[in-house]
């Protein structure tokens, strides 16, 4: 199904929207509410809103599968990294990182790693699963 211009304008001008506030919830995860999961979710919706309006070859153009299975695997991999890195320093997990001043963004140590790492994991898994749904309904 073709979507209308409109649609397809609307689309391309709220998408940007959805990324930055989406890596807004990531990075800020650690003194608001919400952090690396749900930031990741609305990142993969701005990929999935393109998607859908635009068809699955278009936005496969320039978010190519392998580039997200590529950013997939390396967060994965640097999370193992640093939960790991932690052990060095006392306990799996252990927050390594001296923290700055309470509610300031460099407070949090290595959670705000964390949250960048699973923000990113996250949305590429999510536009990863989209893509493998999608890949056979291409119609436009």
């Amino acid at each position: 199904m073709r979507m209308s211009p409109i649609v397809r304008n609307s689309s391309r001008l709220v998408s940007p929207f959805l990324v930055a506030y989406g890596a807004y919830m990531i990075v800020n995860g650690h003194i608001t509410p919400g952090g690396g999961f749900q930031g990741g979710v609305i990142l993969a919706v701005g990929v999935i809103l393109l998607i859908t309006s635009h068809g699955y070859k278009a936005v496969q153009e320039t978010f190519s599968v392998k580039l997200v299975k590529l950013i997939e695997s390396q967060a994965l991999i640097l999370i193992i990294a640093i939960s790991i890195t932690g052990l060095f320093f006392g306990s799996y997990f252990y927050n390594f990182l001296k923290g700055g001043e309470p509610g300031t963004l460099f407070s949090g140590g290595t959670v705000v790693l964390f949250n960048i790492l699973i923000g990113l994991e996250v949305g590429a898994a999510f536009t990863l699963l989209f893509y493998m749904l999608l890949r056979w309904t291409e119609i436009d």
